[in-house]
């Protein structure tokens, strides 16, 4: 036994020393059996002990990809062609965008695509809309005397202005009869995205808010139906009663800007940004930090959170606000979404400035869930339902809407 050991000793630590050889050999052989999962052990070891070369990233990134791990290829893939910008390893990184819907990435991709490339992926026919969209949804408040139902339509346009700059438009009409007046309110978002080296994304977006009101007279009533207030019990709340119009229409002009910062990781997207509101009834300053995490490595399933820090009064006092999300696809056409929000006070404006709250009453919950389906090759259809509590700016006092929202989406490929 101890002769036995002395001769096979030597063997396994001559086994376990990888060179460049042996782990093209290896990796190779592993390749062509198709073993992606042992590939993908093996090759990450040798990358651990410091050996690189674009055969071992380009058979790397094949194994995450037919395992269907596309940010896991696309992190290889973009290794590989630092070394050798191979029409294959470009492919298939073009696919990985694709797939984990970084479409800004993928297009700037096609750049350097050679003419077989550009063939084979038929990016030479890439159109210059990306989408469009209409949407439209009502508003339904428990507090229907104070805020009667509030209506919005909304069509969106997206465009790639050229391979590494793309824009999402939405103009957006609003309108509610409410306690303070008659409410119209357009509004119009535009938003850029520049994709750069590494992963890093440059997010900016702009929103002028035309603001129309007629004003209202609002008389202060007992919400009691007249029955006397026990004793002791605290003093029945008072809120406004909507009447009729008294006023002349105030138009009013609001402004939202953002910008943020994105890094792109296998498993990993970081978002740091900032927006700014400039309103009629308050300013507001905001920065926030959003994580996802994809643990599959694709898009089937991420899940992450979006935390704000925010004030209305030059950093005198602070509010917070989280925004915990989950994306779900169990089957190819469908998406779902749920998202929950918790904020301490004040408006939030989210999404680069593009979600802004209309109305100096702020909201303090928020439950949303979003269905997506995947109609055909150009259409798709979505369904939403939101709950929000919210608060009256002045009195605090609370209530709430029930939001329900449809949209159509259109893709020219």
């Amino acid at each position: 036994m101890l002769v036995g050991l002395l001769v096979l000793c030597p063997f396994l630590r001559a086994q376990d020393t990888l060179t460049s050889a042996t782990v093209e050999s290896n990796s190779y052989a592993l390749y062509s059996q198709t073993r992606w999962g042992e590939l993908i052990r093996y090759g990450n070891k040798a990358l651990n002990k410091g050996l690189d070369f674009y055969y071992l990233r380009y058979r790397l990134g094949v194994a995450y990809y037919m395992e269907k791990k596309y940010r896991n290829a696309a992190i290889q893939f973009e290794k590989a062609v630092v070394f050798n910008s191979s029409d294959e390893a470009m492919e298939y990184l073009y696919y990985c965008y694709i797939y984990t819907a970084q479409y800004d990435r993928a297009r700037w991709l096609t750049k350097s695509f050679s003419p077989g490339a550009t063939a084979y992926t038929g990016s030479g026919k890439l159109k210059p809309v990306s989408f469009v969209a209409l949407e439209g949804g009502i508003g339904t408040s428990d507090s229907s005397q104070q805020f009667q139902q509030e209506t919005y339509v909304q069509a969106g346009l997206g465009l790639y202005v050229n391979r590494r700059f793309s824009l999402f438009q939405a103009a957006t009409y609003f309108s509610q009869d409410a306690f303070r007046g008659n409410i119209k309110q357009v509004q119009y978002y535009i938003g850029g995205n520049i994709p750069l080296k590494k992963g890093w994304t440059v997010n900016l977006g702009v929103q002028p808010i035309s603001l129309n009101v007629i004003p209202k007279y609002a008389r202060t009533d007992s919400v009691s139906d007249g029955s006397p207030t026990p004793k002791g019990a605290p003093p029945r709340r008072k809120r406004p009663v909507l009447v009729d119009s008294t006023g002349t229409a105030k138009s009013k002009f609001n402004f939202v800007g953002s910008a943020s910062v994105s890094k792109s990781f296998s498993h990993f997207d970081v978002t740091l940004g900032t927006a700014i509101g400039a309103f009629d009834t308050t300013s507001q300053y905001e920065h926030y930090l959003g994580i996802t995490y994809y643990p599959l490595g694709n898009n089937v399933l991420f899940l992450g959170v979006t935390a704000y820090a925010h004030t209305e009064n030059y950093y005198k006092s602070l509010h917070y606000g989280f925004v915990p999300y989950i994306t779900v696809s169990p089957l190819k056409p469908l998406a779902l979404t749920i998202s929950y929000l918790h904020n301490s006070g004040g408006n939030l404006m989210e999404d680069n400035g593009y979600l802004v709250s209309g109305t100096p009453d702020f909201m303090v919950i928020r439950i949303s869930c979003l269905v997506a389906i995947t109609l055909s090759k150009h259409f798709g259809i979505y369904i939403a339902y939101q709950h929000e509590d919210n608060k009256e700016e002045h009195r605090q006092w609370p209530f709430y809407y029930n939001i329900y929202t449809t949209g159509i989406k259109y893709i020219p490929i």
